[in-house]
């Protein structure tokens, strides 16, 4: 890639909690690919950052939060930081545990503006190789069903939403549809957001020529009750805030099994 053409192109933005082994390795990854690429670091953890490798051709701007202010105020504070400081065109949201060995992002642009899609990401892929989702549905009670190959190794065209663990979305597209919602903190932010846009004619969909390794989980795993919570309390503001009356009459049943489900979860993760 043409480092010098391309920074005006995009800003990676990372916010981390407690991943410091996996932070230090995407940087490391990302100074490989763009050698001079600007980051915004969003440290949702209340020890600052510290000894970030100071050899590093990076353009790096690192907002400590001192507390864990959850994903989607992390992102829009990054993205804040990043058109202030930076005026990118695009906005690439990183997880702190992903991984790549190749330029992903610029067949991600190039396939953005041959579509017209205003976000897209890579293939995310586990670190066996196997494919993780190409997006995802959302089902009408309430679940998420993520979308993958299928039998005859084809990609399904339509998906409802992207996850955010490797994200390439126009800036200016991010602030018209006004960010992720904060009241999610962390789990299904990527999901609003993507109804929100599709429910205003936004086209989007994966990129699926390049991939990055995504390990999961590396930081949610030591929160299960939380998360549990979250998604618990997040699945009912989804749905207050994009299921009509009509959609939750048709589907009340399913709608209360699914939350059921949730709770049940939550009770499982205190024990």
């Amino acid at each position: 890639m043409n480092t010098k053409s391309s920074r005006t192109k995009f800003a990676f933005i990372i916010p981390t909690l407690s991943n410091r082994d996996g932070l230090v390795a995407v940087l490391g990854d990302i100074q490989r690919e763009y050698s001079n690429a600007h980051v915004i670091i969003v440290n949702n953890d209340t020890t600052p950052i510290i000894n970030i490798d100071a050899s590093s051709s990076l353009q790096i701007i690192t907002l400590d939060q001192n507390r864990n202010t959850g994903f989607a105020k992390a992102c829009n504070d990054g993205a804040k930081a990043a058109r202030e400081h930076f005026g990118p065109e695009h906005l690439i949201f990183l997880n702190d545990d992903i991984r790549f060995t190749s330029d992903w992002v610029e067949e991600c642009l190039k396939t953005m503006e041959h579509k017209k899609w205003f976000a897209t990401t890579p293939l995310l892929k586990k670190p066996d190789g196997s494919l993780e989702n190409i997006g995802y549905k959302v089902l009408p009670q309430g679940k998420i069903k993520l979308a993958l190959h299928d039998s005859r190794s084809t990609i399904h065209e339509s998906v409802d939403g992207l996850t955010a663990a490797a994200l390439v979305i126009k800036t200016d597209d991010f602030f018209s549809l006004k960010g992720f919602d904060e009241r999610f903190f962390a789990y299904l932010e990527d999901v609003d957001l993507f109804m929100t846009a599709k429910e205003k004619g936004k086209k989007f969909g994966t990129t699926t020529n390049v991939f990055v390794v995504h390990h999961g989980q590396v930081t949610s795993s030591s929160m299960k009750t939380r998360k549990a919570w979250l998604d618990t309390k997040n699945w009912y503001l989804l749905l207050s805030k994009h299921w009509t009356r009509e959609m939750l009459a048709n589907h009340f049943g399913s709608i209360v099994a699914e939350r059921l489900r949730n709770i049940s979860g939550l009770i499982k993760s205190l024990i």
